[in-house]
């Protein structure tokens, strides 16, 4: 079976305790984007709406400076984690319940704690950090689903200029590193990998939307939510408890009765 596996991070190690990285494994590609598509539209409306309130709120109250400063903002809209409002959260929702609408969907995610004892990177290399646990959990996820042939899509970062090889490469080649051991996993499996900037994918999207969630939840567990941040998001992250019945996302813990869901330390 081909499938498509749109991955996506979260964090700074080098500033946040928390980092993660999620893998979105699609079979069908096309009837998904179209029922986010469709999704997309009217949330992108209500964000529109709501942004041009706002803006002619700030010109009533005098506030030109602020009401010009948004207006040069990008119209670009994204249905990111970072950009979940109470008034667009019903199709944040509805976004949950079209990856759980396909049983052959499956969503990893790994998330590292700096706080562990176990962990002992200093580097901070942004592009190493990245390719490394990119690939350390795709290459996890290869062991659970070891005939399927995979397509790797990946967020595009910056290559520095002292890095030789090129992102593909560099996480194709870390893939292979670390499988290279395991018997009942091919590399040849992997049939490619190709970067794209997340913006321009809706399953990159949903990527960022899932692995969000996780992440939030890591962070209210060690009380680094804000009361503010909590009375936007909260609700939306109960859904996800709630359909893989666990207490807290951050948690350890795999589910496979409606698709595969699962979470881990890395």
């Amino acid at each position: 079976m081909n499938r498509f596996c749109f991955t996506d991070s979260s964090g700074i190690l080098a500033q946040d305790r928390f980092f993660g990285v999620g893998l979105l494994v699609v079979r069908n590609v096309g009837d998904m984007i179209d029922k986010l598509a469709k999704n997309w539209q009217p949330a992108y409306g209500v964000a529109k709406t709501n942004k041009h309130e706002h803006i002619n709120k700030l010109i009533s109250e005098g506030n030109e400076t602020e009401a010009m400063r948004i207006l040069r903002k990008s119209n670009h809209f994204e249905m990111k984690f970072d950009n979940l409002r109470k008034s667009v959260e019903p199709y944040y929702k509805k976004m949950i319940d079209i990856f759980l609408s396909d049983q052959e969907n499956r969503f990893s995610a790994m998330i590292i704690d700096k706080n562990r004892p176990e962990f002992n990177n200093n580097n901070h290399d942004v592009w190493e950090e990245y390719t490394t646990y990119t690939a350390k959990l795709i290459a996890n996820d290869m062991k659970k689903i070891p005939e399927d042939k995979l397509c790797i899509i990946v967020d595009e970062i910056t290559k520095p200029r002292n890095k030789t090889l090129s992102l593909e490469n560099t996480i194709s080649g870390k893939i292979r590193d670390e499988v290279i051991n395991e018997s009942d996993v091919h590399f040849e499996n992997v049939f490619g990998v190709l970067s794209i900037e997340s913006h321009s994918n809706m399953l990159m999207q949903l990527s960022d939307v899932l692995l969000g969630a996780i992440m939030y939840d890591c962070k209210k567990d060690a009380s680094l939510i804000s009361t503010q941040t909590e009375n936007k998001k909260d609700d939306f992250v109960n859904k996800l408890r709630q359909t893989f019945n666990v207490n807290s996302l951050s948690q350890n813990f795999e589910h496979n009765t409606q698709v595969f869901f699962r979470v881990f330390e890395g």
